[in-house]
């Protein structure tokens, strides 16, 4: 299947981000101070591309409508994009985060904390697609306080009458209506 075949090429890509971003960690510690060449990405494109990626195999396991699957890469997603914004420069602390993230289950609690202040239009998004893979396996209440972070973040970032506030709402209203 192409899909599968597409998510074991980004499986792996994602190995090769990781081990990019590990590196990058290494030579920091060994200069003190990371001077990028003008040709290379920077500490934050790498980390970027990390995030990116899982959320590439969220997408991918969504469209096979493996919810179960994208729900756990979306929330992957999130953590590793929450987490490489208040990164802790160490080499161990990076390793660690970015090993525990392999065997990150669901989460099944309900305590959703968002800090309004310091989020972007990014982590509302992966709320959004996190959120509508939590109504698909049956866990609507979870589901709900992802959309509702992603709506307060989207009201913050775009305003009352921007229409991703509009496309959160509606979601929401949809799964009120199925319940």
């Amino acid at each position: 299947d192409d899909i599968d075949n597409a998510l074991n090429q980004i499986r792996s890509a994602l190995e090769l981000a990781k081990a990019d971003v590990e590196n990058l960690i290494d030579e920091e510690e060994i200069g003190g101070i990371y001077i990028p060449s003008i040709h290379e990405p920077s500490p934050a494109e790498r980390k970027n591309a990390v995030v990116d990626l899982q959320l590439k195999i969220a997408d991918c396991l969504s469209y096979k409508e493996d919810y179960d699957l994208a729900a756990e890469a979306y929330e992957k997603a999130l953590h590793l994009h929450v987490g490489f914004r208040r990164w802790n420069r160490s080499r161990e602390s990076t390793k660690k985060y970015l090993n525990q993230l392999s065997g990150l289950p669901v989460s099944t609690s309900t305590n959703v904390e968002v800090d309004i202040s310091n989020t972007t239009s990014l982590e509302a998004a992966l709320r959004n697609s996190l959120a509508d893979c939590l109504a698909h396996i049956g866990q609507p209440e979870l589901s709900l306080k992802h959309y509702e972070a992603s709506l307060a973040i989207k009201r913050r970032i775009g305003g009352d009458h921007h229409n991703e506030v509009a496309h959160t709402l509606m979601s929401m209203g949809a799964l009120l209506g199925s319940s």
